[in-house]
């Protein structure tokens, strides 16, 4: 029997991306590679009187064993979307912590008074009643959609739901029950996914949902019978302005428990613990501002390059167009599978070293991979550059939640009046050198763009936070949240808590620190609107 995911818990561990841990190996280390969240990844964006809604579906288990269930509104269409969006968005507005490193004068030898290092960066289911029968259990649609069998149904309740779900070779986890009635009850269909009968795990791929509305919302409540502690979840919002989480809290994180000399590899345990601090349930906004980025990153494939793909026979000819393929995670996908050569080759391995291969060895199905770009790669592209056309505005949100926390159902709004954030936090490592110009390495003094100061202890941040199964584990007692606020859909947030000088005193040091709040301003919260908040959230499981 299958295994049921149950919204975006897909696959259970299995299908979490991993942390990058992106160490320096130094402390002369100037280079930054985006923090790559182990989340669930949405994009919403509004396509006139309805809401597009991608979602990033991964899969590493049997092909027989994939299944997926969305509740959704009853008019809802389903597409295919593209995995490079996702890894686009990652690379172009992920996280970027960059430390630079500069010497003190009296070091001699290690480039006086000057940066030592250039700065890197700067910013499925089974057989149905199609005519609408079995038994509370309504077909809405069902039809083949890329690789999946897609189904579109509703049901009376929740019992001939989990019977249809059965019957038709899902297993659905238990405690489910309590947790789709709501939806059934809302009058919600849900959309239910698996692979057709000749797809392999590799074909899974991001779907794209339109229903009608303007609410955009992650009906996160079914996830929690299978979430694991500090589940991530990463919203992009393509709009006129910039997202905000209207029934959640949103949080300022302090940059002094960043881990600088790691890339910032654990910024999703400081954004968790600083949910935490807000109750359970708060985003942290990643970036906020143009979106023209995704504008040359989404390339079509068409005129005289696609004939030249459409005639390709060999792997010679192949690896004069491959170089254009570097990077382009829909043809990752595509490329293995019209592919052939030797006995023991591995497709996976041509497209990581395409030159390793003697041309002759490969026979290629060009006229296969042109169709395959034609019908399953440009258009889903072709609909999301008129997206970004349409919306100049990027937002990322992110979060994470354990089951315990996922009781309410994230909703997001935007507030032209708010402020862009950047993706990019920029500090500065000072390496100290003695009377002999030798530096002393184990000491060192980092400063950030906010003005916080504090020393590095063997090369190491003694303030970093880090979680583990959903606790903090290092760092206890460290703030991980500067502001804690609420967003509204004009003017500027009302502040529950605000840190800032607390912070600012505690990393002064020597060059003295900041007492203001650096970053986007906010209105203080008045007694009456904290207790709202306080009834709005509840304590996160320690």
């Amino acid at each position: 029997m299958r295994a049921l995911t149950l919204l975006l818990a897909a696959g259970l561990a299995a299908t979490a991306l991993p942390t990058t841990a992106l160490a320096c190996g130094g402390l002369f280390c100037n280079t930054a590679q985006p923090v790559n969240q182990a989340a669930e990844r949405i994009l919403f964006a509004r396509n006139g009187d309805r809401v597009e809604m991608h979602v990033r579906l991964t899969w590493a288990g049997p092909p027989t064993e994939f299944g997926w269930l969305l509740p959704v509104p009853t008019d809802v269409e389903v597409g295919l979307s593209s995995e490079q969006l996702f890894t686009v968005l990652d690379s172009l507005y992920a996280p970027l912590f960059t430390l630079q490193t500069v010497f003190d004068d009296g070091c001699d030898n290690f480039g006086r008074g000057g940066v030592a290092n250039a700065d890197a960066g700067a910013f499925a289911p089974g057989e149905g009643d199609p005519s609408g029968g079995g038994g509370g259990v309504q077909i809405l649609s069902r039809e083949a959609v890329g690789p999946f069998d897609t189904v579109v149904l509703q049901a009376d309740n929740v019992r001939v739901l989990r019977a249809w779900l059965d019957d038709n070779d899902y297993g659905i986890p238990d405690g489910s029950d309590d947790l789709l009635q709501p939806y059934i009850d809302a009058g919600a269909a849900f959309v239910a996914l698996r692979l057709l009968p000749n797809a392999q795990s590799t074909e899974v791929q991001p779907i794209k949902l339109t229903f009608g509305g303007a609410m955009r919302t992650v009906p996160i409540r079914p996830t929690q019978v299978a979430a694991e502690p500090d589940m991530g979840v990463i919203v992009h919002v393509l709009g006129d302005a910039r997202a905000i989480p209207t029934n959640y809290l949103h949080v300022r994180i302090n940059e002094a428990a960043i881990d600088w000399p790691n890339n910032g590899q654990n910024y999703p345990d400081v954004v968790s613990q600083a949910a935490d601090e807000a109750g359970g349930q708060a985003f942290a906004t990643d970036y906020a501002g143009t979106s023209g980025g995704l504008r040359g990153s989404l390339r079509l494939y068409e005129g005289a390059e696609l004939e030249r793909i459409r005639a390709t026979r060999t792997g010679q000819e192949l690896q004069d167009i491959v170089f254009n393929f570097q990077g382009d995670s829909d043809l990752a996908r595509i490329l293995p599978g019209v592919i052939e050569g030797p006995e023991g080759f591995d497709p996976q391995d041509y497209f990581q070293c395409p030159f390793c291969y003697e041309g002759n060895e490969l026979t290629v199905d060009g006229a296969e991979l042109a169709r395959q770009i034609e019908e399953d790669i440009n258009p889903p592209r072709r609909g999301l550059l008129d997206l970004v056309e349409a919306h100049p505005y990027l937002t990322r949100l992110y979060t994470t939640l354990s089951s315990d926390e996922m009781t309410v159902d994230p909703i997001f709004d935007e507030n032209p009046d708010l402020d862009a954030v950047s993706n990019q936090w920029n500090a500065t490592q000072y390496i100290h050198c003695g009377m002999n110009g030798e530096p002393d390495f184990e000491h060192t003094t980092v400063e950030t763009a906010s003005g916080l100061r504090f020393p590095l202890l063997g090369g190491q941040n003694p303030d970093v936070i880090q979680r583990e199964a959903g606790e903090t584990v290092r760092g206890e007692g460290i703030p991980a949240a500067r502001v804690i606020e609420q967003h509204l859909t004009a003017g500027q947030p009302m502040v529950a808590q605000d840190r800032s000088t607390e912070i600012a005193d505690r990393y002064a040091g020597d060059a003295g620190g900041c007492s203001c709040d650096v970053g986007e301003g906010g209105t203080p919260m008045g007694l009456l609107g904290l207790l709202g908040l306080v009834a709005m959230t509840r304590r996160r499981r320690r």
